[in-house]
């Protein structure tokens, strides 16, 4: 016995599998971005830290 979608049903399963993928990619843009913001502050307090010493 085989059970078959209706085209709504089909149609809104396809519309949340797009969202998920743009989802996902748009929490990894964001993710690196933040991660680069993050690297780029404590690279400047290990800078700030160094010229204080001398």
């Amino acid at each position: 016995m085989e059970k078959h979608l209706t085209p709504e049903a089909t149609q809104g399963m396809l519309e949340f599998t797009q969202n998920s993928i743009y989802l996902m990619g748009a929490s990894f843009v964001l993710g690196s971005l933040f991660t680069l913001f993050l690297l780029l502050v404590l690279d400047f307090v290990r800078r700030n830290k160094e010229e204080k010493k001398f």
